[in-house]
């Protein structure tokens, strides 16, 4: 299930903020907005306006654009390296072979999941 937008640009707000190493308290009063309301904007409890979104941007000195991004953040590197290892392992290999390597794949996945 894919995230909504508000959800995606909280939590790019909240990473680019401390990658800034501000506070909530600071962020909010560089882009001139009430610090309970950015907690709410980070927290996903709040729908942020495309001109608040534009004043966090500004305070954070970083691109608009960037808030949008929806690039896998930490521990998702991972997933995404062992996708790329799965389908170089499945590369050269004929239809059934590929289905016989799915099968014991989901048969581990199951595995793992029981311990």
């Amino acid at each position: 299930m894919s995230k909504n937008i508000y959800d995606i640009v909280g939590e790019r707000i909240r990473e680019e903020r401390k990658k800034a190493g501000l506070t909530i308290a600071r962020l909010a009063e560089l882009a001139q907005i009430s610090s309970s309301f950015l907690a709410y904007i980070e927290t996903k409890g709040r729908k942020a306006s495309l001109e608040t979104i534009q004043k966090l941007a500004e305070a954070l000195r970083i691109p608009i654009a960037k808030l949008f991004e929806t690039a896998p953040g930490p521990g998702k590197d991972a997933i995404y390296a062992a996708t790329q290892q799965f389908a170089q392992l499945i590369r050269d290999k004929t239809a059934t072979e590929t289905a016989g390597i799915l099968e014991i794949a989901k048969t581990a996945a199951k595995h793992l999941r029981r311990k």
